[in-house]
């Protein structure tokens, strides 16, 4: 499964903020944030800002999981934020419906995801995406 990615002409923090206010906005939780970055900085190691937040509804994600198990390998959702070189950002995520269609879960269902994602995704853009 290949990422999809959105660039972003705005900062790595732009992006980010924008994304937490969509994620919030749409009535979901982001349940972890995962700063690649710091964690090479605690180990002395250097890399561009890099995070991960996984988010998403257990009102949506859990008959899904209780239908079709497996899916629970990849919910909640998952979108990776990185600063580019110029001081612009990345935002990307695995689409997940053709794989949760496979896994059992109706195509209408299953294309919910890759529709929250790709929201999220553009509001990181803000008022850009390539």
């Amino acid at each position: 499964m290949k990422p999809i990615e959105h660039r972003s002409t705005h900062t790595f923090d732009e992006a980010l903020e924008a994304i937490k206010i969509a994620i919030g906005k749409a009535g979901l939780t982001i349940f972890a944030e995962i700063d690649h970055a710091d964690a090479a900085r605690e180990n002395g190691l250097s890399m561009p800002e890099t995070r991960v937040l996984i988010y998403g509804s257990p009102k949506v994600g859990t008959p899904v999981m209780t239908d079709a198990p497996l899916t629970a390998l990849d919910l909640p959702l998952r979108l990776l934020i990185r600063e580019l070189p110029g001081d612009r950002a990345a935002i990307a995520y695995h689409p997940l419906a053709e794989m949760f269609e496979a896994l059992g879960v109706k195509g209408p269902d299953a294309a919910r995801f890759d529709s929250a994602q790709r929201t999220i995704a553009e509001a990181g853009c803000i008022s850009s995406c390539r």
